[in-house]
């Protein structure tokens, strides 16, 4: 009969057997893993090349059996849809005649997105929720084209190209489609505001000269101010509401002038420099015809001369010696002189006939007299005053 330290120590023998039977185990089962390990991967190596899946349709269905992408091919080439787990279509890529396409839907099914290929380029455009376009973007033969509209209009908003000659941009108003439009072109830059009617009411340019521009018009399109380079400097040019009369503003080469016109177009009233730096100031009839000029001599004295038509009536002048008046006849030759003697500084009053020849004379110097003349000039007979 075993003690029971006996059989304490038949248990711990076991034990110790077990434990070493295990341990060879564990040994055993990893070496036969790697060795399967091993030889599947020199199977793989040395396969000399992977399967193909050749199919007209090939599906992706979700647990429900649901399609939910589709590769396939159209008439152009391969096409790949994509359904969302509600149903709806919302992603398509494809080949199309001029290259790739791929369209984008929403789960209403509208359209959101498209991009696509074309012979000159690419597009891209962006609708709504509703599928309205509301903005692309394209590619174009010499450059590009880019627009935008606003909600419940597919027409253009604001609109923008780049071509190889030019550059310009559109901004049109919800309200009435009055428009803004800017660009620039090999001859120079302008900006254009329409109206009603896609009449222009404000221009803003410059030409290749560097020369700038403005016009103001009114409602109907009619130019009421305009300002610009001419010649010899700025020019501006106000129009009343006919659109010919008006007040016009510029340079001459010595200085500036402004000119008056009535509501035919006509010049009525001016002011300028003339060429020797003096003023000048005319006042004309409503066809144009000079009336009144007042002007700088060439003695650096004032003059005034009255017109009727092209006939000269009167003028008013100043001398070496004084003031001088002269009245003229309708063939412009002077009947009457009234002024300063040339050999002083008294007082002379002479009275001709359509010849020029003197045929009444005042005098003051050297004593007050009258002298009246025959019309031949042969006789004469003086009247003085008593001494």
């Amino acid at each position: 009969m075993s003690t029971t330290n006996q059989r304490l120590d038949r248990i711990e023998l076991q034990l110790a057997t077990l434990q070493r039977s295990r341990a060879r185990w564990r040994t055993t089962a990893l070496g036969l893993l790697a060795a399967a390990a091993v030889s599947v991967l020199a199977g793989l190596v040395s396969r000399p090349e992977a399967e193909t899946v050749r199919a007209s349709r090939l599906e992706i269905v979700d647990d429900d059996g649901k399609v939910t992408a589709l590769l396939t091919s159209n008439e152009s080439g391969g096409q790949l849809d994509i359904w969302a787990t509600g149903g709806a279509n919302v992603i398509r890529m494809g080949a199309a005649e001029s290259g790739g396409d791929l369209n984008m839907w929403n789960s209403a099914g509208q359209p959101v997105t498209g991009l696509y290929s074309s012979s000159s380029g690419g597009r891209l455009e962006v609708s709504r929720g509703n599928g309205e376009l509301a903005a692309y973007l394209e590619a174009t033969a010499d450059g590009s084209d880019l627009a935008m509209s606003r909600a419940g209009s597919e027409q253009a908003a604001a609109r923008f190209r780049v071509n190889k000659d030019r550059s310009d941009a559109l901004l049109a108003r919800a309200e009435d489609q009055s428009v803004l439009l800017f660009g620039v072109t090999p001859k120079g830059a302008a900006l254009s505001i329409l109206g009603e009617k896609d009449r222009e009411v404000v221009y803003l340019g410059g030409d290749e000269t560097r020369a700038g521009m403005l016009r103001l018009a009114d409602a109907k399109g009619s130019t009421m101010v305009e300002a610009g380079v001419g010649d010899h400097g700025g020019e501006i040019m106000a129009r009343n509401a006919t659109g010919q009369g008006g007040l016009m503003l510029g340079n001459v080469e010595k200085g500036g002038f402004v000119e008056a016109r009535n509501a035919d177009g006509k010049a009525v009233g001016s002011l300028t420099v003339r060429d020797n730096a003096g003023g000048q100031c005319s006042v004309s009839t409503a066809s144009g015809q000079m009336a009144v000029l007042l002007d700088q001599g060439k003695e650096e004295s004032g003059t005034v001369q009255i017109y009727s038509g092209s006939n000269r009536l009167a003028g008013l002048g100043g001398s070496a010696t004084g003031g001088v008046l002269n009245l003229f006849n309708l063939k412009g030759r002077a009947v009457v002189r009234a002024g300063t003697a040339v050999d002083g500084a008294a007082g002379l009053i002479t009275v001709q006939n359509s010849e020029n020849q003197p045929v009444v004379v005042l005098s003051s110097e050297p004593k007050p007299e009258v002298a009246v003349f025959t019309p031949d000039q042969k006789k004469k007979r003086v009247i003085s005053a008593p001494e």
